[in-house]
Formats: structure tokens, sequence, C-alpha cells
């Protein structure tokens, strides 16, 4: 139950980040259209990031399909949440926009870029250490 609570704040986390980064674009950049900060785009926002945040258990537990699959799996599920949460709160307008579509593909791409760059540098941590402990060793 831990495990899921992290990975729905974790994906809260990263929902607010970008809702926030768009945000701040639409002031530098006026003609962008972005959602209102209302309580109900909020929340929406929140429900949305938690749930696409433990959907990447479906990374880990899916271990019998190759990592290729597991990705596209994951892609589809997290659009479909994106409709299902779009049609609950009243957003089925938005999801004919392709550039909904875009930005949501191009989020998608940039929190998958940052997954490799962090499990980059822990497996340069990781390595590291190993490679200090083993001369330590044969010292």
């Amino acid at each position: 139950m831990k495990r899921l609570i992290d990975y729905f704040v974790s994906g809260m986390r990263t929902a607010s980040f970008f809702y926030l980064s768009m945000m701040l674009l639409a002031q530098c950049y006026p003609s962008i259209t972005y959602p209102v900060p209302m309580v109900k785009n909020i929340l929406a926002l929140f429900l949305m990031g938690g749930i696409m945040g433990v959907l990447t258990l479906i990374l880990e537990k899916l271990e019998f399909l190759s990592f290729s699959i597991r990705v596209g799996v994951h892609l589809l599920v997290t659009a479909t949440v994106l409709v299902l949460i779009s049609l609950f709160f009243g957003w089925d307008s938005a999801l004919w926009s392709p550039l909904l579509w875009f930005f949501f593909l191009l989020i998608y791409g940039l929190i998958w870029l940052y997954q490799i760059w962090q499990t980059h540098k822990l497996t340069q941590r990781i390595n590291q250490a190993l490679e200090d402990k083993r001369k330590k060793k044969d010292k």
C-alpha cells in the first residue's frame, strides 16, 4: 500500500510540475491556451497525475512482457486515463484537439527522457561504488 501511495504522489508531483510549466510558458507566450487554475482543474490534475503514477507499476509487474511492449501498454492505458478524466470533468471538446495529443506525447516523452537520465545516473553511482569497493578489497 505504501508503494502505491508513493507512486500516486510521484505522479501528482510530475503532473503538477508540467502544469506549472505550461502556465509559465503561457505567460511568456500569451497565444498558448492553458487550463485555468480552478479547483476542478487542479483536482483533475492531481487525480490524473496520481493514477498515471500508479500505472508505472505496469512497467514493473508485467515482467513476462518485453520492455517495449510494457511501454506501449503503459502509453495506451495512460492515454485512456486522459480520455476518461477529460470526459468525467467535461473537457470532452479538448479531446478532438491535435494540440492536446501533441502535448500529451511531448510530456510523455520528456518524462521518459528524465527517467532514462535518472536510471543512467543511478547506474553510474552503483558502478562507481562497486569499483571503489573492489579497489579497497584489492589493496
